[in-house]
Formats: C-alpha cells, sequence, structure tokens
C-alpha cells in the first residue's frame, strides 16, 4: 500500500511544480534568454562579441545560465530567483559554447543549449 501512496505523491508533486511559474509560454525578444522550468527559450542562442543579454526569469525556481567549453566554465549568470533578470556580456571569442543550468538536476531536465558567438 506504501507505493500507491508514494507514486500518488510524486504525482501530485509533479502536477503542483509544473503550474509554477510561467510555463515557457513568453517568447524571448532579439538579445533575450527566458528560462523557464525547464528550458531555455531560445535554446539556441547567437549573439556577437561585446553584445549583452538580457537573462529573465520566468520559472517557478532559481535558475541560472552557465557558459561552457568543454568542461571549463567561461561565463555566466549567478542563479537567481522567478522574475528577476541579470545581464550577461558576451566577452568570450567567436565560436559555440554550450550553455546550461547548474542548479543540481535542471540540466537532466533539459536548461541546456548552445551560444553561438560571431
Amino acid at each position: 500500500m506504501a507505493l500507491p501512496r508514494r507514486a500518488l505523491l510524486v504525482a501530485c508533486l509533479g502536477l503542483l511544480l509544473g503550474g509554477c511559474g510561467g510555463g515557457g509560454s513568453v517568447d524571448a525578444a532579439p538579445g533575450t534568454v527566458v528560462m523557464t522550468d525547464f528550458a531555455f527559450n531560445p535554446r539556441d542562442v547567437e549573439a556577437s562579441r561585446g553584445e549583452t543579454l538580457t537573462v529573465l526569469n520566468d520559472g517557478g525556481v532559481a535558475h541560472n545560465l552557465t557558459v561552457e567549453r568543454g568542461s571549463a566554465r567561461i561565463a555566466g549568470t549567478p542563479s537567481f530567483l522567478a522574475g528577476d533578470r541579470e545581464r550577461l556580456r558576451i566577452d568570450m571569442s567567436p565560436g559555440r559554447y554550450r550553455t546550461l543550468c547548474t542548479v543540481p538536476g535542471h540540466e537532466r531536465l533539459g536548461m541546456t543549449g548552445t551560444l553561438t558567438v560571431r
């Protein structure tokens, strides 16, 4: 009997968490990345070196946008709460970089993408 209760609890928790935040319905303006639970919009970003991106948290929990090349952290925002915004200056060499949210579990839930610097 414990297993069905646990399954019901997990299902209810998923519904509650799924209803938090913006739910991914916000379209990002040029130069903006919107973080939802649990995705980046747009997932793949192009920017020129020297440009500054606005990063909005439209999710229900804290998120960050981290830029990596290989296993090295190149740049990123701090983790910040829903409804807030940070700015990320693109100060790296031209090329393709991996983006992710480093809050535990968020990468596994799909918060990944790419940044192409021109």
